[in-house]
């Protein structure tokens, strides 16, 4: 219980602050309590989380997630909230303020004059990321010719102001190298490296790029990227983990939209919406049927004891995957609860996730387009068909063979018998327990032939399922089909059972600044939700969108992004290094008409891009700025697995460069018909990789190490 002298102070501090300066207000009743439990880590030139507690500015400037106080509203401002527990970790750490002690605090701050025009909680003074790019004017060169392009300019004036200065060029052989691995995962040809050493000519080196980004395993590489960062998957998982047999035409959609430059935005409609677009160039809309695959990479519970929770769980990993692949927000974390850390709701997590509520998975006839080999994937799928039947017939005389022997061992005399009922029940699934008992009847050679020719059926079942014109995509279930679409709830806690307030599609509060539902307008079959979600995301006013792509981009050829948290951009995200760079390369790409290719280009023309990994002043700049941040050197890179086992069967003559089309009669995770995904381990030594996969190395091999100079 507070002392009466406390509970007196609680009741006057409002009453006397309220004429009160706020620097009055912070001086006298919240430094001293600040000072007592908080400066030893919050204080000086380096505190912790970057937040100063030792003076007002350093409060409202905040650290790494915001402003740590709101004048006037104690319950929105972040040091109650980690005082009171209310966000993790409680402060301070290892140990605890009496109550009374907080609630002076909170008071003082409740009597604070609100700051004009004060922005929303976790908000910094420039509004990242909610805010639109703006495209700055790129710095001049300084005098200096090391620069090649606008991004240079952005990078040499920051190097200037910390006193650094960029490396060398790495030398002609280094970049071919370094530009095929990024590009495509393989190493260039020795007749690659030739010509392009002898090329004196001005922009042999642009020249050198656009024949890589034109070869057909760059689609091979980037939509690995992208395969990886969408979930995708060839089988459901869980228990039964059954396969998908047409995932694989998403997989090559993915490939066929990086090696034709397809816009981006483009690129985001057909993925959300491909159903509800326009059919434009492609009359017969398989291409955007199959582009439907991203809803359906995420995990499906096929033995699910409650259909309507499996349904609910994809409906939240919907909602919480499009937000973080194409906005790169943390959404998710608001499923049970607004965010503790971005300005996300619990309802704006629901209000999302209502554009999907119309949504059910589904498997769409799409005819085979001619860069998917129509007429053979035709022919073998007529091929299959015949064998299917064929196994399908013998398997019916065995089983007919197999319950006669039954019928005479056990001496059923009718066919209404329910050991006979039970026992073709039993040859339907193929049950392991019959293997275990004796009789005659389970020792016969007969019994073996069913189980192979069961076995072969199957397999050439897995066959035809793969070779079918068929798409794993998404329809809508709407009027009059039913009559309404399912209404969205938010769920107390994120609990399927516990549906509290219903609510309409709507966008995150905080990018509109109104919480009215979405203008939806329905398409004609379809409700046309997730055609109004789409158009949202990939329309050039977004703030998030463009840069979390460029962003992307920048990532696989700089070892790190601008923002190091690629798919979170929120506060518990890390801040862009050079945010003007980034902003100018944003709209820079919405400018370009969404062209990816057109960001490769710029990214490895710039010299910031072909510097070396090696410095002549290494050790000082190194003091300075010891994690590269500020690229005064190139990254030193790793080859990851799949690059090493490619360059080594390349090397060898034994790289299969077939391309696309389903995987082979077993079943596995395949990025084309020319590539295996494997674990990738990066610190595997090559001789041991050569041996590996069945390669003799019979001398140590030469030349640099496969994480050095590329």
């Amino acid at each position: 219980m507070p002392s009466t002298l406390n509970r007196l102070a609680l009741i006057l501090v409002p009453v006397i602050l309220a004429g009160a300066g706020n620097e009055d207000i912070f001086s006298d009743r919240i430094a001293p309590v600040l000072a007592r439990h908080c400066t030893a880590c919050h204080a000086g030139d380096a505190p912790q989380g970057d937040l100063n507690v030792e003076g007002l500015d350093g409060l409202l400037r905040g650290g790494k997630h915001g402003p740590a106080i709101r004048p006037g509203a104690s319950s929105q401002s972040l040091v109650i909230q980690y005082l009171r527990g209310e966000r993790m970790p409680k402060m301070p750490l290892g140990g605890e303020l009496p109550e009374e002690e907080i609630r002076l605090v909170a008071s003082a701050l409740d009597a604070m004059e609100p700051l004009k025009g004060a922005v929303n909680l976790g908000e910094d003074d420039r509004g990242w990321p909610y805010s639109r790019p703006v495209r700055a004017r790129p710095p001049d060169g300084l005098g200096n010719g090391w620069v090649r392009n606008p991004i240079d300019s952005f990078v040499l004036a920051k190097l200037s102001t910390q006193g650094l200065s960029p490396a060398r060029p790495a030398d002609r052989r280094t970049l071919i190298r370094r530009i095929h691995f990024d590009l495509t995962g393989l190493p260039p040809t020795p007749e690659e490296v030739s010509e392009f050493l002898e090329d004196a000519a001005p922009r042999a080196y642009e020249r050198m790029i656009e024949r890589v980004l034109a070869k057909p395993a760059y689609g091979e590489r980037w939509g690995r990227h992208w395969l990886d960062l969408v979930r995708y998957a060839e089988s459901d998982g869980f228990a039964v983990d059954r396969e998908r047999p047409n995932a694989w035409r998403y997989r090559d959609y993915v490939i066929r939209a990086f090696n034709q430059d397809k816009p981006y935005d483009v690129f985001v409609k057909e993925q959300l919406a491909g159903d509800e677009l326009e059919k434009g160039a492609d009359p017969s809309g398989s291409d955007r049927t199959v582009a439907l695959g991203f809803l359906r990479m995420g995990p499906w519970e096929i033995d699910a004891i409650s259909m309507q929770k499996l349904r609910q769980d994809f409906l939240n990993e919907l909602t919480g995957v499009t937000s973080s692949v194409f906005l790169g927000l943390t959404v998710g974390c608001a499923q049970c609860h607004d965010h503790k850390y971005d300005p996300v709701s619990q309802r704006d997590f629901y209000r999302l996730q209502a554009f999907f509520a119309a949504t059910r998975v589904d498997n769409v006839l799409a005819p085979f387009s001619a860069e998917e080999g129509s007429r053979e994937m035709k022919r073998k799928m007529r091929r299959y068909e015949d064998r299917l039947d064929d196994g399908n017939r013998v398997l019916e005389e065995i089983q007919e063979r197999l319950v006669a022997r039954f019928v005479e061992l056990e001496g059923i005399q009718g066919d209404d018998d329910e050991r006979l009922e039970a026992f073709r029940k039993e040859l339907k699934v193929q049950n392991q327990f019959f293997l275990k008992l004796d009789g005659p009847i389970f020792s016969e050679p007969v019994w073996f032939e069913w189980l192979r020719v069961k076995d072969e059926r199957n397999r050439v079942a897995e066959l035809f399922e793969r070779h079918r014109p068929v798409a794993a995509a998404v329809s809508d279930l709407v009027p009059p089909h039913v009559p309404e679409v399912a209404p969205t709830y938010v769920r107390a806690a994120g609990e399927f059972d516990s549906p509290t307030e219903e609510v309409e599609p709507g966008f995150p509060e905080r990018f509109e600044g109104v919480s009215e539902a979405a203008d939806v307008a329905y398409k004609g079959g379809s409700s046309g939700r997730r055609f109004t979600l789409a158009e949202w995301i990939a329309n050039p006013e977004n703030p998030l969108t463009a840069r979390v792509m460029v962003n992307r981009i920048w990532q696989h050829h700089f070892g790190h992004g601008i923002v190091r948290t690629p798919s979170d951009f929120g506060k518990n995200g890390e801040r862009p290094t050079h945010p003007a760079l980034l902003d100018w390369l944003a709209t820079e790409f919405v400018e370009s008409g969404w062209s990816v290719k057109r960001m490769h280009r710029l990214m490895l023309a710039s010299a910031t891009y072909m510097q070396s990994t090696e410095h002549p002043d290494h050790e000082q700049q190194a003091e300075r700025d010891p994690e590269n941040r500020l690229l005064w050197r190139r990254n030193w890179s790793r080859l990851d697995a799949e690059s090493i086992r490619d360059t080594l069967l390349s090397l060898s003559g034994r790289l299969d460069t077939k391309r696309g089309g389903p995987p082979g009669a077993t079943r596995c995770a395949q990025r084309s018909g020319r590539r295996i995904r494997i674990l990738q381990v990066v610190s595997v030594p090559v001789a041991r990789a050569a041996q590996t996969f069945g390669l003799h190395v019979s001398a140590p091999l030469r030349g640099p190490p496969v994480h050095g100079n590329l």
